[in-house]
């Protein structure tokens, strides 16, 4: 589900959108439907335009998936692959099949796959690196579609402003129809500034800074498993891969586990 700041954001910024109107008059004054149409309609017609069916939809599912992500602590990341690591090291790479089909993350369930099939450290780094660069191509689209979204329903509000200033200006002596036409100007320009900034904007700036934390778990366990294919020492592992976590949760993770440096202890 979206993630709480998300959610806030939104219902703050629709909240005080809304506390401003009552406040001043009715809220049943600022809903037009002709207003509404133009803006959305026109924004998805002229998204159709530029990107192709695929990139849309494919944009959607993207900012859906990104947006239903559960928050993750690379601190539990990194105990699961040194936990991994001490018993490839013990064992060897094997004996990790069994528990593969347990990972719930698919780029690593994929990437252990790979290592217990045999594949070479320098192939099974360029497949994952290119894996990495496919998912950044594709939220780079995704943004991209937002943010072109973003910029044409302004373009759209001021389309819906011409033409209820043109039904206006025909129907200047008619106090009833242009009052019509007044509404579907100013409330077409109100309806795409607010779908652009407190929306669209947003929503892509969010997804670009999920993909970014993405894409650095994604790099921790390329780490990991390159790590433990060489056969390093876990503790060499830990270290290559504390360099893609939070300062601060780094220094809470080498802490807690100073004292532990037993390997069962940590395994229960």
């Amino acid at each position: 589900m979206l993630d709480r700041s998300t959610i806030l954001g939104f219902l703050l910024g629709t909240g005080l959108i809304i506390f401003a109107i009552v406040s001043q008059g009715s809220l049943i004054t600022f809903v037009s439907l002709a207003s509404f149409f133009i803006v959305t309609g026109g924004v998805v017609a002229a998204t159709m335009i530029n990107y192709s069916l695929e990139n849309i939809k494919d944009s959607f599912q993207t900012i859906t998936r990104m947006m239903g992500s559960q928050e993750v602590d690379l601190r539990t990341d990194m105990e699961l692959l040194s936990l991994f690591s001490r018993r490839v090291r013990s064992e060897g790479l094997l004996v990790l099949d069994s528990d593969i089909k347990h990972i719930e993350n698919s780029f690593l369930k994929n990437a252990m796959q790979l290592a217990v099939d045999g594949f070479k450290k320098e192939s099974l780094d360029s497949i994952l690196k290119d894996e990495i660069k496919s998912s950044e191509r594709q939220t780079e689209v995704s943004v991209n579609v937002m943010m072109s979204m973003s910029n044409y329903a302004p373009a759209f509000g001021m389309i819906g402003t011409v033409i209820g200033m043109v039904l206006m200006l025909q129907n200047i002596e008619d106090p009833q129809q242009l009052g019509a036409g007044l509404s579907v100007a100013l409330l077409t320009t109100l309806y795409g500034t607010v779908l652009a900034n407190m929306v669209l904007v947003p929503l892509a700036g969010k997804l670009e800074y999920l993909s970014e934390l993405d894409n650095n778990r994604k790099e921790m366990f390329r780490t990991g498993i390159l790590s433990m294919i060489d056969g390093e020492n876990p503790r060499i592992m830990e270290k290559k891969m504390l360099i893609h976590v939070d300062p601060h949760e780094r220094a809470e993770y080498v802490k807690y586990h100073e004292n532990m440096r037993i390997s069962k202890e940590r395994d229960e």
